[in-house]
């Protein structure tokens, strides 16, 4: 990392609602080897977009319906497959507030947060599903975000927001559904969206992949991924996007007859499918031997993309997936103990609890994210409190990319603070900004969740969020437990030590699209020399 050559800038940013993401060492444990995985070789054509119709636009009470019937397919698949985890103590930590020798005060940090943007996307108050699930990328000023059943752009890096329509699916699967991703390939200057389609059931499903050179302007082609074809029901549920150097990525969880039957990473030519032809593709498929995982393309990847899972309370697999092979290697990791149950994050008006659902908190992995720099790749995923952390927060496993050994376990945590639904990426300097959701509190009484975003402190030994700044306010969760799925972190397409992010909170309500407050935000660390 850069850290020898950085200085501080003035003044740091203000947090309405401020607090200490505390994080402590870890020992790092011994590795094993696991096995080379092939993976099947395949092309893709591209479809003119002028070839389909534009799809009528769904009432919200019909949105809302798609999209919750959507999640109880999901929820019952994860119930149904997820393994019972061993019952193994927690590791200690060090002392709070302590790392190698030094003292952190609550609240205070050496490395401040600049906030360049963070603008409220007034089109998801009109159109979005209270379970917001925003997505963004960017080009300079040009953004282009989605949320759950919509797409937007700006022209002005959300100072106004434009309306995307959205247009008909396939056959076998013609409704525009949800779980919306978007990235930006910055070499070919193409951006990427995904969209899931599904049939009436819910049943089967197409992803579909859309090619822009500009958010402001249609799509110039689109691939469709459909596993099952128009006979099998077949889901490929929570699709998500990656790029790296010379590929982009899509990951799914295929759901067969409400079954799940393996996590599938694609790896696409990222430049034939810039140019919309033909283009060639790598899948791997993974069932493994533990029950349902999911897994997600890490954020910051250049000439190798990672992936990694937890095997059980102790035991976390990474995947090392190189450009130049074809093949796919696996290495499992003893790690501290994680504690996969139903935390109490209650708060906010009326005080429900913002992590209820099974896919927020289950070892299957919905909300593991991590990314990729440094020298270094680390993972996050969010536990329940156990002895040392007295709240819901965010366990870690960082593996130095050279050997694939553990070096460090650091978790993101807070002493009267819930912390869940993270998402991270890396910059030039091989720093991570995260992105997460914090509220509510075991016993009640808390917060409602609130969109946050984190800068990992250079100066401190190791990997240390000393703060977070509150981007997204609200006042409300909603009464059933969920809290939508993920948010996204990119690099910064003008500014490489800079991140764009989203998230989101609900403010004065929770039962109409009028109460998200979706936020595009633009930040990086004051140590960096500002964009």
């Amino acid at each position: 990392m850069r850290r020898s050559q950085r200085r501080l800038a003035a003044g740091s940013a203000a947090a309405a609602f401020l607090a200490l993401a505390m994080n402590a060492p870890h020992s790092a444990a011994s590795t094993e080897s696991g096995a080379t995985l092939p993976t099947t070789s395949a092309q893709i054509q591209p479809v003119d977009r002028r070839t389909v119709t534009e799809q009528p636009a769904l009432s919200e009470a019909q949105r809302t319906e798609l999209v919750l019937h959507h999640l109880d397919i999901r929820e019952q698949a994860s119930a149904a497959e997820s393994v019972p985890v061993e019952a193994v103590p927690a590791a200690p930590d060090a002392a709070p507030g302590q790392r190698g020798g030094e003292t952190v005060l609550q609240g205070v940090g050496t490395d401040a947060m600049q906030i360049g943007r963070n603008k409220r996307n007034d089109h998801a108050t009109t159109v979005a599903s209270t379970l917001a699930e925003p997505a963004a990328a960017n080009k300079g000023k040009k953004v282009h975000y989605t949320g759950n059943t919509f797409a937007s752009s700006s022209k002005n890096r959300g100072k106004t927001w434009t309306s995307e329509a959205l247009p008909g699916g396939p056959a076998d699967a013609p409704t525009a559904c949800c779980d919306l991703d978007v990235v930006r390939a910055h070499a070919q200057d193409r951006f990427f969206s995904s969209l899931l389609y599904t049939n009436g059931a819910v049943t089967n499903g197409v992803v579909r992949i859309f090619v822009r050179t500009n958010p402001r302007v249609a799509e110039t082609c689109f691939y469709d991924i459909d596993p099952g074809g128009a006979a099998d029901n077949i889901l490929p549920d929570y699709p998500h996007l990656a790029v790296s150097n010379n590929f982009l990525y899509l990951s799914t969880n295929d759901l067969t007859d409400g079954a799940w039957t393996g996590a599938q990473v694609y790896r696409f030519d990222v430049a034939q499918m810039a140019a919309c032809t033909t283009t060639n593709y790598n899948l791997l498929t993974w069932t493994g031997s533990v029950g349902q995982r999911i897994l997600t393309p890490v954020e910051g990847a250049t000439d190798v993309m990672y992936l990694g899972s937890t095997e059980s309370a102790t035991t976390f697999r990474a995947f090392s997936w190189p450009e130049s092979s074809t093949s796919v290697t696996s290495f499992t990791y003893t790690v501290d103990s994680s504690t996969f149950t139903n935390p109490d994050c209650r708060g906010g008006v009326d005080n429900f609890d913002f992590i209820e659902r099974d896919t927020a908190w289950s070892i299957t992995g919905f909300r593991l994210r991590g990314a990729t720099g440094g020298g270094q790749t680390t993972f996050w995923w969010p536990v329940a409190p156990d002895v040392n952390h007295p709240q819901a927060h965010l366990h870690g496993a960082t593996i130095r990319t050279s050997d694939m050994a553990l070096i460090d376990q650091p978790p993101v945590w807070n002493s009267t603070t819930c912390f869940g639904y993270p998402a991270v990426s890396s910059n030039v300097f091989g720093e991570y900004g995260m992105s997460m959701a914090a509220g509510g509190q075991a016993g009640g009484g808390g917060t409602s969740a609130q969109g946050v975003v984190l800068v990992d402190d250079t100066e401190s030994a190791g990997i240390f969020f000393p703060l977070y700044s509150v981007t997204a306010t609200g006042t409300h969760n909603r009464t059933d437990g969920r809290f939508g799925d993920y948010f996204t972190v990119r690099t910064n397409a003008r500014c490489t030590s800079a991140w764009v992010a989203t998230n989101y909170a609900l403010l004065d309500g929770n039962t109409t699209s009028a109460h998200v407050n979706a936020r595009y935000v633009e930040f990086q660390s004051t140590l960096d020399p500002p964009c």
